[in-house]
């Protein structure tokens, strides 16, 4: 085949296709946290806490999101990206969710002043497991944590499964959905603290809620 012939062959192919080529569909951005649920300015903390990088399985690494349907088929969504990874992602909606449940200030990233030092000190470190959606039935978030006094509290363990219903079969109500999941681990691992703050026994929330 001429050079000639094949560029007509590839121009016939493009002009068959619905969008031509040389395009792509645009890339759509989606972020867990979103701009209702800044932080309040003003406040001191009663407590610090040090949130550890999240954990999150070799699968969740990326930007895309990922999407699973009802057959268990999963497809990468490359056209679909999250603002940041998972994990960095889901580190600030713990940072910002523990200062409004606990009035936990975060002290992995940013320094606390000198008379902040006498408040109690925690380090949190999150597992993530599991962050799948079905567009039209449910996202579903599965993690474990730990939490330790220091200098030399015990550690205590925590684990919580939510399902949140995704109204929609797009990729945005698929992203809505596991941000309002995230926002639920954020509030359960709040109570956990809160728990161990007060001394209440086993610190873990009620799997169910």
């Amino acid at each position: 085949m001429t050079r000639t012939c094949a560029r007509r062959l590839l121009l016939a192919l493009c002009l068959a296709l619905p969008a031509g080529c040389g395009t792509s569909p645009p890339t759509h951005y989606h972020a867990l946290s979103r701009p209702d649920d800044a932080l309040p300015a003003s406040g001191q903390a009663r407590m610090l806490v040090e949130i550890l990088p999240v954990a999150v399985p070799e699968a969740l690494t990326r930007n895309n999101l990922v999407l699973t349907d009802e057959a268990g088929r999963v497809t990468v969504m490359e056209s679909e990206r999250w603002l940041s990874s998972i994990g960095d992602e889901l580190r600030q909606i713990l940072s910002d969710g523990l200062w409004k449940t606990a009035r936990a200030a975060d002290t992995y990233q940013a320094p606390v002043s000198g008379s902040a030092v006498t408040l109690p000190l925690f380090r949190l470190a999150v597992r993530l497991d599991r962050f799948e959606a079905v567009p039209g039935r449910a996202a579903m978030i599965d993690a474990s944590w730990t939490l330790r006094r220091l200098p030399d509290g015990a550690v205590q363990g925590c684990r919580w499964a939510g399902r949140q219903p995704v109204d929609g079969r797009d990729a945005a109500a698929a992203a809505a959905a596991l941000s309002v999941a995230s926002l639920r681990l954020a509030d359960r691992i709040g109570d956990s603290l809160r728990h161990v703050t007060a001394g209440q026994g086993l610190p873990c929330p009620d799997e169910s809620r």
